[in-house]
């Protein structure tokens, strides 16, 4: 299962928390602790890819934002895109195998 990691970026939670409510599902995925373990259960598994496919959306919605983006943040529209994509695929792989999901922090 090494191959299905998901690595934050640097400042992804600040980024992600101030657009909370606009993103579907921000709320499960809050659930992930930066500094302790959490698991979730299978169920909980769509809920998570829900909320990685909100964020993919809202960049495409936002595209004329990524400049205050990354002067704010210092993330770039395709390290995002990639995080919530990689996020998405581990979720697929998990859901087509039953597993739970499990977040590792620092």
């Amino acid at each position: 299962m090494e191959d299905h990691v998901v690595s934050e970026p640097e400042e992804i939670g600040h980024f992600l928390y101030d657009i909370r409510d606009e993103l579907t599902n921000y709320t499960c995925y809050y659930q992930f602790d930066p500094y302790g373990e959490i698991q979730l259960e299978a169920d909980q598994v769509p809920v998570i890819k829900t909320f990685s496919q909100s964020i993919v959306k809202w960049l495409e919605e936002h595209g004329t934002e990524e400049n205050r983006v990354i002067q704010q943040y210092g993330l770039c529209f395709p390290k995002i895109r990639r995080f919530a994509d990689e996020l998405g695929q581990v979720c697929d792989v998990v859901m087509e195998h039953g597993y739970r999901l499990v977040g590792f922090g620092d």
